[in-house]
């Protein structure tokens, strides 16, 4: 039986039985009514911040200026970077001066527009100039190497033709496409050979071509060296990692870049010590990369991806109570991405405005990280993030070569999930090691426009000569 409505035991006493019992039964009703108007009161207020949110995403897009009726060539605003301002157009370069042509004389046969065969010519023509590819086909190479004799020691000695690999049955082109394939393309080492053997008429093995990568990695390590040592003297140098697998076990494909390098390590761990391998025990410059725990432990300026934060506050947003939402998420984003903004802006502001839009900035968030008390354990734990990286998510306002996100290592690693899913992972850690290299090598050169194949001939011929290896990093673009 439920508890008797607070009325003084001598008075409830006095009411009838049958009516207690009504009383009481109006007590339970009311009490239910009161149960499900809260339950109904706290989906409004979920439903309202929808609302809100689906309405403040519209009144963002009705920020964007749009053209009116009356001014059809009004300028629009142009939100974009400096540097991502003027794409250059994307044209087929004209043949080069002295460009030998296969010529082909076409004559009609017949008049297109009555069907007649009755034609006089002209004198008149039209050059339709077209770029093809020559028919794939082997090339075969024969080295005879001659024997002499020395006058001196009277002992014999032989030459070596250029670009003749010792010892080896395939020659530096076929490999070094072997290689692209792999490591950029990111085809199976299956795949490779069935390009091989159907265009060209190239019959290798998978167990061949896997040695073609092993001549790659060894071929490139010297290279790969000094491209580290270049990155460790970088000011801004960008960092990210993802999955990858060695023989069925887990292991990390990592990237760690600049603007004109890129390199790629895949090994075991996810620790600090793979940081101190890349960058050193003392790196002078400033590391952007996510929150991820590891790179806490290399001791250097920062920058956490602002990026990253705003994802995890997006998807916040849209899971957390509306209380917690408009208490401390929403402030959130809306600081950070006036943030970015203001690094955006920063050429068009002078210095003195900058400055105090900046301390603003600064005392938005401090007053924000100071005042909010939510309770909920997501908004704890972002809250316990901030604070602790709170001299690591405005490096990019005081240095201006310093990026707010990591983007360019993840557009620089997202090649790597098409070698995952297609050609698949590594069996052995040498094969991995030669894959990194090859990876490095051949995206350094994409940053620097050098073509891989020439650039690879290079290398080689310097190999086979004992001179010291070309660096990928020429700055003169190849349009041939």
């Amino acid at each position: 039986m439920a508890a008797p409505p607070p009325i003084p035991p001598p008075l409830w006493n006095t009411i009838p039985l049958e009516a207690q019992a009504a009383l009481l039964a109006l007590v339970a009703s009311l009490e239910q009514r009161i149960a499900d108007l809260e339950a109904e009161n706290a989906d409004l207020r979920r439903r309202l911040a929808q609302v809100e949110h689906q309405l403040q995403r519209i009144r963002q897009r009705g920020k964007r200026p749009s053209h009116r009726r009356d001014e059809p060539h009004s300028p629009r605003t142009d939100r974009r970077r400096q540097e991502h301002r003027q794409h250059p157009g994307c044209f087929r370069p004209q043949p080069p001066p002295g460009t030998v042509f296969i010529e082909h004389d076409v004559y009609p046969k017949q008049c297109p527009h009555c069907g007649a065969i009755d034609l006089e010519p002209t004198g008149q023509y039209e050059d339709h100039v077209l770029a093809d590819l020559p028919e794939p086909k082997i090339e075969w190479h024969r080295y005879r190497r001659y024997v002499s004799r020395c006058r001196c020691c009277q002992r014999t000695c032989q030459g070596r033709g250029d670009l003749e690999l010792p010892g080896a049955h395939i020659g530096p082109r076929a490999r070094l496409l072997t290689c692209y394939s792999r490591a950029h393309l990111g085809i199976s080492l299956g795949k490779t050979r069935d390009l091989l053997h159907d265009f060209f008429g190239l019959t290798i093995s998978r167990p061949g071509l896997l040695g073609h990568l092993r001549w790659g990695g060894q071929l490139f390590a010297p290279v790969v060296d000094e491209l580290l040592e270049l990155l460790r003297r970088s000011p801004v140098v960008q960092g990210d990692e993802t999955g990858w697998r060695i023989d069925g076990h887990p292991a990390w494909a990592w990237c760690f870049r600049d603007p004109r390098l890129a390199m790629f390590l895949i090994d075991r761990h996810r620790s600090r010590d793979v940081l101190i391998r890349v960058l050193g025990e003392s790196f002078a410059g400033t590391l952007v990369s996510d929150f991820y725990a590891a790179y806490n432990g290399l001791d250097c300026a920062k920058q956490r991806c602002l990026v990253h934060l705003l994802r995890e506050l997006a998807r916040l947003r849209e899971e957390l109570p509306w209380q917690s939402v408009r208490a401390f998420i929403r402030p959130l984003i809306e600081l950070f991405q006036d943030a970015i903004q203001l690094g955006k802006d920063r050429e068009e502001l002078d210095r003195a405005a900058f400055s105090e839009a900046y301390r603003r900035l600064i005392e938005r968030f401090d007053d924000l990280m100071l005042r909010t008390h939510s309770q909920h354990p997501d908004c704890v734990r972002i809250w316990k993030r901030l604070y602790r990286h709170c001299d690591e998510l405005f490096t990019f306002l005081d240095d201006p070569a310093v990026p707010a996100d990591n983007n360019g290592t993840e557009r620089d690693i997202r090649s790597l999930a098409a070698a995952r899913s297609d050609g698949g992972t590594h069996r052995a850690d040498w094969s991995a090691a030669a894959f990194a290299r090859l990876k490095s090598v051949i995206v350094t050169a994409m940053k620097n426009r050098v073509r891989f194949i020439r650039y690879g001939i290079d290398v080689v011929r310097a190999k086979l000569r004992g001179e010291r290896l070309p660096l990928p990093l020429a700055a003169t673009p190849d349009t041939s």
